[in-house]
């Protein structure tokens, strides 16, 4: 491997990526508004985390960087779903937010039921993308497969109701734990494990347990960022039900159980997924 830092990584496939994805979308979604609205939200400035973590985990099963870009139909189709579930979250019957990373919210642009149907079509438009892929049939079997698992109503879509249903009371760390694990980390699993398959690496309990770790270390991360803004008081956060220094504790034992879990992966270059962990420093 000649890129062993995910940042380097990160920097060297994202542009590509953006253009595939700019691209992809111009070509085939006709409907104007439709397609505005569903670009609005995939511009809106993410970091793009969940299909680098998967095509970092390809690379990492050793398939050349100039190869990638067979991959980035799957990458793709994780970065469609996000981008649906952030709509559905912003709207007024969810968490009703105005503003998404310092931009209009897609409703507060465009209206509620273009965003609404924005998100339906980032939602099938990813599966979709999957089924067109190059990739071998057993590949794209099991992208829908862990895909439809932990973005549906075995995953996110789960941990999103229990979130919009059981606001007006505060959870225990159980049930907090559970929410995060659903709502947020399910999705990143998702990215790392889909990943790991279509390169044809032989999924192991280590790499699901650096999964599971990182996907909830996210979700703890944003927690303690969101900390004392006047948004997150009345939420159900870490840092609200523990405090903020137990919540620093969990983030570094997270970071901690990943590092050894990942550690532990034979046949697999560990470089990305250990470096990666620097996005948690302080």
């Amino acid at each position: 491997m000649d890129i062993k830092d995910f940042k380097k990584f990160h920097e060297k496939v994202l542009p590509e990526f953006n253009e595939f994805l700019n691209n992809k979308i111009n070509s085939e979604i006709k409907q104007p508004v439709l397609r505005d609205s569903m670009l609005y939200s995939i511009d809106a400035g993410g970091k793009r985390v969940r299909p680098m973590l998967m095509l970092a985990v390809v690379y990492s099963c050793g398939v050349k960087l100039e190869d990638l870009h067979e991959y980035y139909d799957i990458a793709g189709a994780i970065e469609l779903i996000h981008t649906y579930s952030l709509i559905h979250d912003d709207l007024p019957e969810m968490d009703n937010d105005d503003y998404r990373r310092g931009k209009l919210s897609n409703h507060k642009k465009f209206g509620v039921g273009p965003a609404v149907l924005a998100g339906d079509g980032l939602l099938t438009q990813a599966f979709y993308w999957i089924a067109k892929s190059s990739l071998d049939t057993s590949k794209r079997m099991a992208a829908v497969r862990i895909l439809a698992h932990n973005a549906g109503p075995m995953g996110m879509v789960a941990g999103q109701m229990t979130d919009i249903t059981k606001e007006d009371r505060q959870l225990n760390e159980e049930e907090l734990t559970d929410l995060h694990r659903q709502k947020t980390s399910d999705l990143i699993v998702a990215a790392i494990t889909i990943g790991a398959f279509c390169a044809d690496h032989s999924l192991s309990t280590n790499l699901v347990e650096y999964a599971n770790k990182v996907g909830l270390a996210f979700q703890v991360k944003d927690d303690l960022d969101d900390f004392g803004s006047k948004e997150d008081i009345d939420k159900n956060t870490f840092p609200n039900l523990i405090g903020e220094d137990a919540t620093k504790q969990r983030l570094h034992g997270l970071v901690k159980d990943a590092l050894n879990a990942v550690l532990k992966e034979e046949k697999f270059d560990k470089n990305l997924m250990v470096s990666f962990l620097d996005y948690f420093k302080d």
